[in-house]
Protein backbone atom coordinates (compact mmCIF):
# COMPACT_ATOMS: atom_id res chain seq x y z
CA UNK A 1 0.00 0.00 0.00
CA UNK A 2 1.70 3.03 -0.93
CA UNK A 3 1.50 6.24 0.17
CA UNK A 4 -0.91 9.36 -2.01
CA UNK A 5 -2.08 12.70 -1.72
CA UNK A 6 -5.66 13.25 -1.77
CA UNK A 7 -6.56 15.16 -5.17
CA UNK A 8 -8.12 17.87 -3.68
CA UNK A 9 -7.23 20.05 -6.24
CA UNK A 10 -8.96 19.56 -9.34
CA UNK A 11 -12.61 20.71 -8.45
CA UNK A 12 -11.84 23.53 -5.90
CA UNK A 13 -9.13 25.23 -7.97
CA UNK A 14 -11.18 24.80 -11.13
CA UNK A 15 -13.51 27.11 -9.31
CA UNK A 16 -11.05 29.17 -7.84
CA UNK A 17 -9.66 29.92 -11.74
CA UNK A 18 -12.82 30.92 -13.11
CA UNK A 19 -13.56 33.45 -10.48
CA UNK A 20 -10.04 34.76 -10.38
CA UNK A 21 -9.58 35.32 -14.21
CA UNK A 22 -10.49 38.43 -15.97
CA UNK A 23 -8.92 41.60 -17.06
CA UNK A 24 -6.69 42.92 -14.50
CA UNK A 25 -4.03 40.48 -16.11
CA UNK A 26 -3.44 43.35 -18.21
CA UNK A 27 -5.07 46.36 -16.03
CA UNK A 28 -2.38 46.89 -13.73
CA UNK A 29 -2.49 44.58 -10.27
CA UNK A 30 -4.45 45.83 -7.27
CA UNK A 31 -3.59 46.10 -3.99
CA UNK A 32 -4.43 42.60 -2.73
CA UNK A 33 -2.56 41.10 -5.77
CA UNK A 34 0.65 43.06 -5.36
CA UNK A 35 0.60 41.39 -1.90
CA UNK A 36 -0.09 38.47 -3.59
CA UNK A 37 2.59 38.60 -5.62
CA UNK A 38 5.71 39.86 -2.99
CA UNK A 39 4.23 36.70 -0.54
CA UNK A 40 5.55 34.55 -3.71
CA UNK A 41 8.31 36.26 -4.40
CA UNK A 42 9.00 35.38 -0.79
CA UNK A 43 7.95 31.81 -0.49
CA UNK A 44 9.87 30.60 -3.62
CA UNK A 45 13.27 31.38 -2.89
CA UNK A 46 12.79 31.20 1.29
CA UNK A 47 11.01 28.47 1.31
CA UNK A 48 10.48 26.15 -1.55
CA UNK A 49 14.64 26.33 -2.75
CA UNK A 50 16.09 26.80 0.61
CA UNK A 51 14.53 23.86 2.25
CA UNK A 52 14.71 21.39 -1.38
CA UNK A 53 18.48 22.31 -1.24
CA UNK A 54 18.95 21.37 2.20
CA UNK A 55 17.45 18.07 1.28
CA UNK A 56 19.42 17.49 -1.52
CA UNK A 57 22.60 17.90 0.49
CA UNK A 58 21.38 15.67 3.46
CA UNK A 59 20.60 12.98 1.05
CA UNK A 60 24.13 13.76 -0.85
CA UNK A 61 25.83 13.37 2.54
CA UNK A 62 23.81 9.97 3.47
CA UNK A 63 24.80 7.94 -0.10
CA UNK A 64 28.70 8.99 1.39
CA UNK A 65 28.43 7.65 4.13
CA UNK A 66 26.66 4.22 3.42
CA UNK A 67 29.26 4.05 0.37
CA UNK A 68 31.93 4.61 3.26
CA UNK A 69 30.48 1.78 5.41
CA UNK A 70 30.12 -0.74 2.31
CA UNK A 71 33.70 -0.15 1.63
CA UNK A 72 34.99 -0.50 5.02
CA UNK A 73 36.45 -3.59 6.08
CA UNK A 74 35.35 -3.05 9.19
CA UNK A 75 31.71 -0.85 10.11
CA UNK A 76 32.18 1.27 12.95
CA UNK A 77 29.64 2.44 15.69
CA UNK A 78 30.72 5.91 15.15
CA UNK A 79 29.78 5.32 11.16
CA UNK A 80 26.32 3.80 12.14
CA UNK A 81 25.37 6.74 14.78
CA UNK A 82 26.82 9.34 12.06
CA UNK A 83 24.78 8.11 8.99
CA UNK A 84 21.70 7.46 10.83
CA UNK A 85 21.94 11.31 12.22
CA UNK A 86 22.44 12.16 8.68
CA UNK A 87 18.98 10.00 7.58
CA UNK A 88 17.26 11.87 10.16
CA UNK A 89 18.23 15.20 9.27
CA UNK A 90 17.12 14.05 5.24
CA UNK A 91 14.15 13.03 6.63
CA UNK A 92 13.49 15.77 8.68
CA UNK A 93 13.88 17.96 5.34
CA UNK A 94 11.83 16.02 3.42
CA UNK A 95 8.95 16.25 5.76
CA UNK A 96 9.06 19.87 5.75
CA UNK A 97 8.50 20.29 1.98
CA UNK A 98 5.30 18.25 2.41
CA UNK A 99 3.46 21.59 2.28
CA UNK A 100 4.28 21.89 -1.54
CA UNK A 101 4.23 18.65 -2.81
CA UNK A 102 2.66 20.09 -5.60
CA UNK A 103 4.97 20.44 -9.15
CA UNK A 104 7.72 18.21 -9.67
CA UNK A 105 7.26 15.83 -6.51
CA UNK A 106 3.65 14.98 -7.98
CA UNK A 107 4.33 15.10 -11.60
CA UNK A 108 7.30 13.09 -12.02
CA UNK A 109 6.01 10.80 -9.54
CA UNK A 110 9.06 11.38 -6.85
CA UNK A 111 6.87 11.18 -3.71
CA UNK A 112 5.35 7.85 -3.87
CA UNK A 113 9.21 6.50 -5.34
CA UNK A 114 11.27 7.60 -2.44
CA UNK A 115 8.57 7.65 0.15
CA UNK A 116 6.23 5.18 0.10
CA UNK A 117 5.41 2.80 3.45
CA UNK A 118 4.63 0.20 4.97
CA UNK A 119 7.67 -1.52 4.10
CA UNK A 120 7.47 -4.74 2.09
CA UNK A 121 9.43 -6.90 3.99
CA UNK A 122 9.05 -9.90 1.63
CA UNK A 123 9.42 -8.50 -1.47
CA UNK A 124 12.82 -6.61 -0.20
CA UNK A 125 13.66 -10.35 1.36
CA UNK A 126 13.10 -12.06 -2.18
CA UNK A 127 15.00 -9.39 -3.61
CA UNK A 128 17.94 -9.34 -1.42
CA UNK A 129 18.34 -13.19 -1.08
CA UNK A 130 18.40 -13.22 -5.31
CA UNK A 131 22.34 -13.21 -5.70
CA UNK A 132 21.79 -11.90 -9.33
CA UNK A 133 20.15 -8.67 -7.74
CA UNK A 134 22.61 -8.31 -5.34
CA UNK A 135 25.53 -8.51 -7.93
CA UNK A 136 23.53 -5.67 -9.90
CA UNK A 137 22.90 -3.33 -6.72
CA UNK A 138 26.88 -3.99 -5.97
CA UNK A 139 27.99 -3.10 -9.24
CA UNK A 140 25.26 -0.69 -10.71
CA UNK A 141 23.81 1.12 -7.50
CA UNK A 142 21.19 3.31 -8.25
CA UNK A 143 20.74 1.71 -11.38
CA UNK A 144 19.93 -1.49 -10.37
CA UNK A 145 16.99 -0.38 -7.97
CA UNK A 146 14.29 -2.17 -10.06
CA UNK A 147 15.07 -5.28 -9.11
CA UNK A 148 14.23 -3.99 -5.57
CA UNK A 149 10.78 -2.66 -7.01
CA UNK A 150 9.16 0.75 -5.57
CA UNK A 151 7.52 -0.79 -1.77
CA UNK A 152 11.34 -1.12 -0.78
CA UNK A 153 13.03 1.82 -2.12
CA UNK A 154 13.37 5.34 -0.59
CA UNK A 155 13.61 6.72 3.16
CA UNK A 156 12.12 3.53 4.33
CA UNK A 157 13.64 0.84 3.09
CA UNK A 158 17.42 2.41 4.70
CA UNK A 159 15.47 3.03 7.97
CA UNK A 160 15.00 -0.52 8.54
CA UNK A 161 18.52 -1.21 7.39
CA UNK A 162 19.66 1.41 9.45
CA UNK A 163 17.45 1.45 12.81
CA UNK A 164 15.30 -0.68 14.90
CA UNK A 165 12.87 -0.95 17.93
CA UNK A 166 13.26 3.15 17.72
CA UNK A 167 17.71 2.80 17.87
CA UNK A 168 20.24 2.85 15.39
CA UNK A 169 21.68 -0.82 14.90
CA UNK A 170 24.91 -2.40 16.64
CA UNK A 171 28.50 -2.28 14.28
CA UNK A 172 27.91 -5.60 14.34
CA UNK A 173 24.83 -5.99 12.10
CA UNK A 174 26.79 -4.82 8.85
CA UNK A 175 29.68 -7.81 9.07
CA UNK A 176 29.59 -10.58 6.70
CA UNK A 177 28.76 -12.79 9.67
CA UNK A 178 25.65 -11.44 10.80
CA UNK A 179 22.41 -13.25 9.57
CA UNK A 180 19.60 -10.84 9.21
CA UNK A 181 16.71 -13.11 10.61
CA UNK A 182 13.67 -10.33 9.32
CA UNK A 183 15.60 -10.72 5.65
CA UNK A 184 17.88 -13.76 5.68
CA UNK A 185 20.35 -12.13 4.88
CA UNK A 186 24.07 -11.07 5.59
CA UNK A 187 25.23 -7.23 7.30
CA UNK A 188 27.21 -6.72 3.99
CA UNK A 189 23.84 -7.69 1.42
CA UNK A 190 21.76 -5.04 3.57
CA UNK A 191 24.83 -2.71 3.36
CA UNK A 192 25.05 -2.85 -0.77
CA UNK A 193 21.16 -2.84 -0.58
CA UNK A 194 21.43 0.28 1.43
CA UNK A 195 23.98 2.40 -0.52
CA UNK A 196 22.34 1.62 -4.00
CA UNK A 197 18.87 2.79 -2.93
CA UNK A 198 20.41 5.92 -1.16
CA UNK A 199 21.95 6.51 -4.09
CA UNK A 200 19.08 6.38 -5.68
CA UNK A 201 17.25 8.94 -3.10
CA UNK A 202 19.81 11.07 -3.89
CA UNK A 203 18.89 11.58 -7.40
CA UNK A 204 15.55 11.96 -6.90
CA UNK A 205 15.72 14.91 -4.23
CA UNK A 206 18.57 16.30 -6.68
CA UNK A 207 16.07 16.19 -9.35
CA UNK A 208 13.67 17.91 -6.88
CA UNK A 209 16.19 20.74 -6.59
CA UNK A 210 17.19 21.44 -9.87
CA UNK A 211 13.24 21.06 -11.18
CA UNK A 212 12.69 24.17 -8.60
CA UNK A 213 15.56 26.33 -8.76
CA UNK A 214 17.12 27.55 -11.87
CA UNK A 215 20.44 28.62 -9.78
CA UNK A 216 20.61 24.57 -8.61
CA UNK A 217 24.23 24.04 -8.46
CA UNK A 218 26.38 22.88 -12.06
CA UNK A 219 27.28 19.71 -11.05
CA UNK A 220 23.82 18.96 -9.64
CA UNK A 221 22.44 19.89 -13.14
CA UNK A 222 24.64 18.20 -15.06
CA UNK A 223 24.02 14.31 -12.97
CA UNK A 224 20.00 15.02 -13.31
CA UNK A 225 19.79 16.49 -16.73
CA UNK A 226 23.07 15.19 -19.13
CA UNK A 227 23.93 11.72 -17.05
CA UNK A 228 20.76 10.44 -15.56
CA UNK A 229 18.79 12.33 -18.43
CA UNK A 230 15.51 13.23 -15.66
CA UNK A 231 12.98 15.69 -16.52
CA UNK A 232 13.34 18.98 -14.82
CA UNK A 233 11.65 21.69 -16.52
CA UNK A 234 7.77 22.05 -17.59
CA UNK A 235 6.49 22.22 -21.31
CA UNK A 236 7.06 25.92 -21.43
CA UNK A 237 11.03 25.49 -21.08
CA UNK A 238 10.70 27.11 -17.20
CA UNK A 239 11.49 25.37 -13.97
CA UNK A 240 8.97 25.06 -11.42
CA UNK A 241 9.97 27.90 -8.97
CA UNK A 242 10.16 30.25 -12.04
CA UNK A 243 6.86 29.18 -13.33
CA UNK A 244 4.89 30.33 -9.85
CA UNK A 245 7.07 33.11 -10.01
CA UNK A 246 5.62 34.51 -13.02
CA UNK A 247 1.96 33.84 -12.16
CA UNK A 248 -0.03 35.87 -14.65
CA UNK A 249 2.54 35.91 -17.39
CA UNK A 250 2.52 34.09 -20.88
CA UNK A 251 3.89 30.64 -20.11
CA UNK A 252 3.04 30.27 -16.35
CA UNK A 253 -0.19 27.75 -15.49
CA UNK A 254 -1.02 30.19 -12.85
CA UNK A 255 -2.76 32.36 -14.65
CA UNK A 256 -3.73 34.84 -11.87
CA UNK A 257 -1.74 35.75 -8.63
CA UNK A 258 -4.89 34.36 -6.60
CA UNK A 259 -4.81 31.00 -8.32
CA UNK A 260 -1.08 30.86 -7.09
CA UNK A 261 -1.69 32.15 -3.66
CA UNK A 262 -4.88 29.23 -3.06
CA UNK A 263 -2.44 26.71 -5.05
CA UNK A 264 0.04 26.65 -1.94
CA UNK A 265 -2.82 27.47 0.31
CA UNK A 266 -4.75 24.62 -0.89
CA UNK A 267 -3.11 21.97 -3.30
CA UNK A 268 0.12 22.64 -0.32
CA UNK A 269 -0.62 23.64 3.39
CA UNK A 270 -4.35 22.00 3.06
CA UNK A 271 -3.54 19.04 1.15
CA UNK A 272 -0.58 18.11 4.08
CA UNK A 273 -2.79 18.92 6.66
CA UNK A 274 -5.41 16.36 5.34
CA UNK A 275 -2.93 13.79 4.96
CA UNK A 276 -1.63 13.94 8.64
CA UNK A 277 -4.58 13.80 10.30
CA UNK A 278 -6.67 11.79 8.22
CA UNK A 279 -4.19 9.03 6.61
CA UNK A 280 -1.00 9.10 8.67
CA UNK A 281 -2.41 9.27 11.79
CA UNK A 282 -6.12 8.65 11.11
CA UNK A 283 -5.89 5.22 9.32
CA UNK A 284 -4.58 3.60 12.11
CA UNK A 285 -6.04 5.25 14.91
CA UNK A 286 -9.71 4.49 13.67
CA UNK A 287 -8.69 1.01 12.51
CA UNK A 288 -10.57 -1.83 13.90
CA UNK A 289 -8.94 -4.20 16.49
CA UNK A 290 -8.91 -6.85 13.36
CA UNK A 291 -7.58 -5.01 10.71
CA UNK A 292 -4.28 -5.27 10.32
CA UNK A 293 -3.30 -3.66 7.02
CA UNK A 294 -4.77 -0.01 8.83
CA UNK A 295 -2.71 -0.88 11.88
CA UNK A 296 0.26 -1.20 10.28
CA UNK A 297 0.13 1.72 8.24
CA UNK A 298 2.75 3.43 9.93
CA UNK A 299 5.32 5.88 8.93
CA UNK A 300 8.76 5.65 10.13
CA UNK A 301 8.54 2.76 12.44
CA UNK A 302 11.42 1.77 12.47
CA UNK A 303 13.48 4.87 13.83
CA UNK A 304 9.84 5.62 15.86
CA UNK A 305 10.12 8.93 14.26
CA UNK A 306 6.91 8.96 13.32
CA UNK A 307 5.37 11.93 15.22
CA UNK A 308 8.44 13.91 14.46
CA UNK A 309 7.68 13.22 11.10
CA UNK A 310 3.84 14.93 11.49
CA UNK A 311 5.80 17.63 13.25
CA UNK A 312 7.47 18.57 10.67
CA UNK A 313 4.82 18.59 7.91
CA UNK A 314 2.84 21.24 10.06
CA UNK A 315 6.25 23.12 10.66
CA UNK A 316 6.35 23.04 6.69
CA UNK A 317 2.93 25.03 6.72
CA UNK A 318 4.46 27.36 9.11
CA UNK A 319 7.17 28.12 7.34
CA UNK A 320 4.86 28.64 3.82
CA UNK A 321 2.57 30.82 5.82
CA UNK A 322 5.38 33.05 7.18
CA UNK A 323 7.46 33.63 4.25
CA UNK A 324 10.78 31.67 5.08
CA UNK A 325 12.48 28.39 6.17
CA UNK A 326 12.69 28.02 10.04
CA UNK A 327 10.56 31.43 10.39
CA UNK A 328 8.77 31.50 13.92
CA UNK A 329 6.66 34.75 13.13
CA UNK A 330 5.38 36.48 9.97
CA UNK A 331 7.54 38.69 7.78
CA UNK A 332 6.02 41.53 6.54
CA UNK A 333 5.78 39.95 2.99
CA UNK A 334 4.23 37.17 3.83
CA UNK A 335 0.79 34.80 2.70
CA UNK A 336 0.17 35.42 6.65
CA UNK A 337 0.56 39.12 6.36
CA UNK A 338 -1.32 39.35 3.38
CA UNK A 339 -4.14 37.81 4.85
CA UNK A 340 -3.69 39.97 8.11
CA UNK A 341 -3.52 43.56 6.40
CA UNK A 342 -5.70 43.02 3.57
CA UNK A 343 -8.81 42.12 5.16
CA UNK A 344 -8.99 38.20 5.94
CA UNK A 345 -11.23 38.32 8.99
CA UNK A 346 -9.88 34.76 10.11
CA UNK A 347 -6.14 35.74 10.53
CA UNK A 348 -5.77 35.39 13.42
CA UNK A 349 -7.44 32.05 13.86
CA UNK A 350 -5.13 30.27 11.81
CA UNK A 351 -2.51 31.50 13.86
CA UNK A 352 -3.99 29.97 16.87
CA UNK A 353 -5.00 26.76 14.95
CA UNK A 354 -1.37 26.56 13.95
CA UNK A 355 0.27 26.46 17.22
CA UNK A 356 -2.56 24.32 18.50
CA UNK A 357 -2.00 21.51 15.71
CA UNK A 358 2.19 22.28 16.88
CA UNK A 359 1.45 21.82 20.55
CA UNK A 360 -0.71 18.45 20.33
CA UNK A 361 2.07 17.09 17.97
CA UNK A 362 4.65 18.55 20.87
CA UNK A 363 2.24 16.34 23.66
CA UNK A 364 2.60 13.43 21.07
CA UNK A 365 6.37 13.49 21.19
CA UNK A 366 6.91 14.36 25.01
CA UNK A 367 4.36 11.18 25.81
CA UNK A 368 7.23 9.21 25.57
CA UNK A 369 5.64 6.71 23.46
CA UNK A 370 6.01 5.97 19.77
CA UNK A 371 3.05 5.58 17.35
CA UNK A 372 3.22 2.62 16.48
CA UNK A 373 3.58 1.33 20.28
CA UNK A 374 0.41 2.98 20.84
CA UNK A 375 -1.80 3.54 17.54
CA UNK A 376 -4.48 4.76 19.86
CA UNK A 377 -3.61 7.08 22.22
CA UNK A 378 -5.35 10.10 23.45
CA UNK A 379 -2.64 12.65 22.09
CA UNK A 380 -2.93 11.18 18.69
CA UNK A 381 -7.00 11.82 18.79
CA UNK A 382 -6.43 15.12 20.40
CA UNK A 383 -3.92 15.82 17.19
CA UNK A 384 -5.86 14.83 14.63
CA UNK A 385 -9.18 17.15 15.91
CA UNK A 386 -6.26 20.36 16.16
CA UNK A 387 -4.75 19.58 12.69
CA UNK A 388 -8.00 19.24 11.23
CA UNK A 389 -9.39 22.70 12.82
CA UNK A 390 -6.24 24.14 10.80
CA UNK A 391 -6.99 22.26 7.79
CA UNK A 392 -10.82 23.88 7.91
CA UNK A 393 -9.38 27.51 8.26
CA UNK A 394 -6.61 27.05 5.25
CA UNK A 395 -9.77 26.52 2.93
CA UNK A 396 -11.48 29.13 4.18
CA UNK A 397 -8.66 31.63 3.17
CA UNK A 398 -8.39 29.81 -0.20
CA UNK A 399 -11.80 30.52 -0.43
CA UNK A 400 -11.46 34.62 0.50
CA UNK A 401 -7.93 34.55 -1.30
CA UNK A 402 -9.90 33.57 -4.84
CA UNK A 403 -12.62 36.43 -4.50
CA UNK A 404 -9.93 39.45 -4.22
Amino acid sequence: MKKTMKCIMAIALGALVMSCEGNRINTGLTAEEKAMKAAVEEYVPGVIYEIYGKLADETESLYGQLAAMKGAATVTAAQVNAACATFLEARSWWEKSEAFLFGAATTYGIDPHIDSWPLDLDALSNALTNSGAISALDADGAAAVGYVGPSALGFHGIEFILFRDGAPRDAACFTASYSDEALGIDGKTELIFATAVAEDLRNYCFQLQVSWDPDSPADRVELVEDELEMNTRMDSGLTYGENLLQAGNAGSTYKTWQYAVSNILVGGCSNICNEVANTKIGTAYYAAADDTESLDYIESPYSKKSYQDFKDNILSIQYSLYGRNGATAASQTSLMALLRNHGYGKAGQIETALGEALASLDACINSGVAFVDDKKAAVAGTAIEKINALDELLNDAADWVAKQ
